[in-house]
């Protein structure tokens, strides 16, 4: 009765080692808990954003670690790409084919990760996990989600030609929204609405000198919306309103 007893605390001491999380995150100077999700804000018309995040070995023994980089979701147009092990791969690698080596006790140095987002001027929230494995044994993982949301910022009115462009309201809109504009010149354009996944809500033309849009959104879900008031593919105002029922 004593050597099953004592084989059976062994058995469960041997699941519980080779069930251990043996790898931990670091983030903007913080250790984070596994499977942790964070949201980065930029601009859909700026510069590219990176996310940098360093891996702790927490075992006795060195260990090759390797990155998968898995797409929850992202929006169409945008690009993702990934840097690890001294090298940055392109946007369909999506686990690393080189490893770190990561001593016992030890950290991946500062940059050694980084995740790179870049929204090509396309509004909307990605979803990318990055998941940190033991070359040795892949079940031995930790995973960080990034939600990268790009949004427009608003730009500057296009004072050369006068083009005045209200901001939209009310803000936020239960039944509709409006946009004032005043344009003293020939014009013929549009304005797009965007959802916060990037989709394509509703566009409308645009063929008067001045004068008020109202556009319905009564049967949008609540959320996030971003506009883009363009003339001749040219941008001449971009922002973001709330749809609350």
């Amino acid at each position: 009765m004593k050597k099953i007893l004592v084989i059976s605390i062994a058995l469960f001491m041997a699941s519980g080692l080779a069930n251990a999380q043996n790898l931990s995150l670091v983030y903007e100077g913080n250790p984070i808990p596994a499977n942790q999700e964070f949201t980065i804000n930029g601009p859909a018309n700026g510069n590219e954003m990176i996310v940098e995040v360093e891996v702790t070995n927490e075992t006795f023994l060195p260990m090759d670690v390797l990155v998968k980089k898995v797409e929850n979701f992202v929006i169409e147009g945008s690009v993702n790409t990934f840097c690890w092990a001294g090298q940055c791969y392109p946007p369909f690698i999506y686990v690393s084919p080189n490893f770190t080596t990561i001593p016992a006790g030890g950290t991946s140095g500062v940059g050694e990760f980084s995740g790179h987002y870049n929204p090509n001027s396309m509004p909307g929230q990605s979803s990318i996990s990055y998941v940190f494995f033991n070359n040795d044994n892949p079940n031995d993982s930790v995973m960080v989600t990034f939600l990268f949301t790009a949004i427009y910022t608003g730009l500057d009115l296009n004072k050369e030609n006068e083009v005045a462009i209200s901001e939209p309201y009310p803000n936020p809109a239960n039944d509709f929204v409006k946009f004032d504009y005043n344009l003293n010149q020939e014009f013929s354009g549009q304005i797009k609405i965007y959802s916060l996944v990037g989709s394509l809500v509703k566009e409308i033309k645009i063929t008067d000198q001045s004068g008020t849009i109202e556009m319905s959104t009564d049967k949008l879900q609540e959320g996030f919306y971003f506009y883009v008031f363009s003339s001749s593919n040219k941008e001449l105002k971009t922002g973001r309103f709330i749809v609350s029922h």
